[in-house]
């Protein structure tokens, strides 16, 4: 994300496999990934179903795609969906961040400020439902967004100076101020909250249960005030917390993560059973509660869970020596725990070992909730590998990342699948496999021309299983179920549905 803190955090020359997401409290890009990213911006309302068999592979049922449409078709600006989710009814709720102009809806809309939030809802068929846009004059960002099982839908980013959400002005205390809001299934404005301090606060990942119960991160350059209680910054470049919400917008708990580095919680997952899930990326060490973990290389990953009353659990590492992370996770009915990043060579996921490995490559481990390692996936072969996205349905997990070149899937040394971009460019992927391991379906758009490139981006699949919502940032032109799409700037989005039929 350009805008007031990637222009200035850029040149600190941290390196933080954001890729494109900036947050207050500090905002990188990796160059090696950087180099790689490309987007779709679509020129249509819907796709047909039949997806070219080059891009498909399918074990079982075969899902269809349903429609691919375009953010940020209209300008050079940067703009990109920063969440995503879809209901029961296969209605699909975007957010994120636009500069200058953008174009939703058949209507033009424009920014207020250095960058201002988007939020719409799409109907199964490709058409808009509505759309809402918040920003004032200066940087405000929509991070991510969920749904509850009734469709109510909640947003969580931050906002400088004042901002009205829809009914509800809502005024920054330092630079930035992180915000949380919930919505009725049609747009309208339920309740909308902010906390921070002086420096920049921001509100990263947020979950959800059926009933709406919240856990959402907030990230923070220092002092955090919410409701009255200040959490005192604990040093280095920031701190994460965890801010456990009732659904009317009343904190439960607040779990503060400190450490002498930098940390940052990359996924959060909060399971009906009440159980905080997260995953970590950081440097230096991490410290929540009494439990600690240290960094063996530059950047390590880390997974813990946290206790329905707020207190920690455990906390491990996941770590090689360069650059780590642990960026997706999920809870899959039975209450084992997936989660998903990148391991920068041999070293450690957990409690697992892992030799054999040259260069980054992404891993997917099953755990049980003690945190004790089921089996793990790595996709090996891959160039410029930095960690997928996952969700969870009842039949296994759901992958979306960047494929740059062939990789094997060996599920514990075991070879379980071959994913393979189209035409050898890269591009974005999306791969399912069931809870023993096995591929259900991979799914690849194909790169029009040499310097066009996808990545896949944020996903979300809906309560019922039915339907699957795929983010994909991309440049140049791309080929997506037959049709040509493309961008003018150099990072755009675009916003994928798919019918899962089973699959």
């Amino acid at each position: 994300m350009a805008g007031i803190f990637g222009q200035t955090l850029r040149r600190q020359g941290e390196v933080d496999r954001v890729e494109g997401h900036c947050t207050p409290a500090k905002c990188q890009f990796p160059a090696g990934l950087v180099a790689v990213f490309g987007f779709l911006a679509l020129s249509l309302a819907a796709l047909p179903g039949a997806v070219a068999a080059a891009e498909l592979q399918a074990t079982g049922p075969r899902p269809e795609i349903r429609f691919v449409l375009p953010v940020g078709e209209t300008d050079r600006e940067e703009d990109e969906i920063d969440g995503t989710s879809v209901d029961n009814q296969g209605n699909t709720i975007i957010a994120g961040v636009f500069y200058d102009e953008v174009r939703l809806a058949g209507k033009m809309y424009r920014s207020r400020g250095a960058g201002d939030i988007f939020l719409a809802s799409i109907a199964p068929n490709g058409a808009y439902r509505w759309v809402r846009q918040f920003g004032a004059g200066a940087d405000d960002n929509a991070y991510d967004v969920t749904t509850d099982a009734a469709g109510n839908i909640y947003m969580s980013g931050w906002f400088s100076r004042q901002v009205d959400f829809g009914g509800t002005t809502l005024r920054a205390r330092g630079g930035t101020d992180m915000f949380v809001a919930k919505y009725t299934s049609a747009g309208q404005l339920i309740w909308a909250r902010a906390f921070g301090g002086a420096a920049g606060d921001g509100g990263n990942e947020i979950s959800v249960t059926d009933a709406g119960e919240i856990a959402v991160s907030a990230i923070t350059g220092g002092d955090f005030t919410a409701d009255g209680r200040t959490y005192r910054f604990g040093g280095g470049g920031r701190d994460s917390l965890v801010v456990r919400m009732t659904t009317a917008g009343q904190i439960r708990w607040i779990t503060p993560i400190a450490g002498p580095g930098m940390e940052r919680i990359r996924a959060i997952e909060l399971a009906e059973s009440g159980d905080v899930y997260l995953g970590f990326q950081y440097r230096g060490s991490v410290t929540m509660g009494g439990l600690r973990v240290s960094a063996v290389g530059d950047w390590d990953g880390a997974m813990a869970r946290i206790r329905p009353d707020g207190r920690p659990a455990w906390l491990k590492n996941v770590g090689a020596g360069g650059l780590d992370n642990l960026r997706g996770i999920g809870v899959a009915p039975d209450g084992s725990v997936y989660g998903s990043g990148v391991l920068s060579g041999n070293g450690t996921v957990l409690d697992r070992r892992v030799t054999g490995i040259t260069g980054n490559t992404d891993y997917v481990v099953r755990v049980g909730s003690d945190g004790r390692v089921a089996w793990m996936m790595l996709f090996q072969g891959a160039r410029n590998a930095s960690g997928a996205e996952l969700v969870v349905d009842a039949k296994g997990v759901i992958l979306s990342g960047l494929l740059v070149g062939g990789v094997e899937v060996r599920r514990d040394g075991r070879a379980v699948a071959t994913i393979r971009p189209p035409n050898r460019l890269p591009t974005a992927y999306l791969a399912a496999f069931t809870h023993q391991g096995a591929l259900r379906f991979a799914y690849t758009p194909t790169p029009a021309a040499r310097g066009s490139r996808g990545n896949g981006a944020v996903l979300a699949v809906s309560r019922n299983g039915r339907w699957l919502a795929q983010s994909i940032r991309f440049r140049g032109a791309v080929d997506v179920a037959g049709r040509r799409v493309t961008g003018p700037s150099r990072k755009d989005s675009a916003i994928l549905l798919m019918q899962l039929n089973g699959a």
